[in-house]
């Protein structure tokens, strides 16, 4: 009898052994998969902020790169008497096409030969339309029509004013799909005063994270 009862005690001791440890083992599951959803939800957070600081960055490297060319227009105007036009002159003959002109003739005024922006401004260069000229042109290697670029490798718009009330047609790599986007690019006006911004100068635009002109997150060389 004694034996009994040590056998059926020991089978209700180890069947409530197992009971405790399957409880153990589910709510071990089931906290394993809190902290899977609590990293998952940190890491969705984390990858916001890191979005948002890497656009920041960006932002911040195009408006350096602005600033960059502006020196080196000022340089180019002081040596030159006028800062480059916006529009082809007949020395370069006819143009492949008319796709991001402005910013092809600040390539070839700036990053020319000795030019103001020559070791410095064609270090980061794009050529989205893929185009170039027929001949070299002076003070070249190549006759590829580059662009300079801004932090999302798209060419940064130029508008020479005298060249203001002209339509320039731009072609720009959307970052998101890697699409081309094509725009109508104009110079830019003071809403409040009807009057252009920089009217003896120029305007330097980049199309900004979303890599289309004419859109609220654009860049310009001059205060919006």
């Amino acid at each position: 009898m004694k034996d009994l009862l040590y056998k059926v005690g020991g089978e209700r001791e180890e069947s409530g052994r197992s009971t405790a440890t399957a409880l153990r083992r589910g709510f071990t599951l089931i906290e394993v998969l809190a902290v899977i959803v609590i990293l998952s939800i940190l890491a969705a957070l984390l990858m916001t902020q890191l979005g948002g600081a890497r656009d920041t960055a960006e932002e911040g490297a195009t408006k350096t790169i602005l600033l960059k060319i502006k020196g080196a227009l000022e340089e180019h105007s002081q040596d030159a008497g006028d800062f480059p036009r916006s529009s082809p002159g007949q020395d370069l003959g006819a143009m492949p096409n008319d796709t991001n002109v402005g910013a092809e003739m600040l390539y070839l005024a700036l990053c020319k030969e000795r030019g103001a922006g020559a070791g410095t401004l064609d270090r980061a260069l794009v050529n989205v339309d893929e185009d170039k000229l027929i001949a070299r042109p002076a003070g070249f290697e190549v006759s590829d029509l580059f662009e300079l670029e801004d932090a999302w490798h798209n060419p940064i718009a130029y508008i020479h004013n005298l060249d203001y009330g002209r339509e320039f047609q731009y072609v720009s790599s959307l970052p998101e799909t890697g699409e081309t986007h094509h725009a109508v690019v104009k110079a830019k006006k003071n809403q409040q005063t009807g009057r252009w911004h920089e009217p003896r100068g120029y305007q330097l635009i980049s199309a900004g994270l979303d890599g289309q002109f004419g859109t609220e997150d654009d860049l310009h060389s001059f205060q919006p």
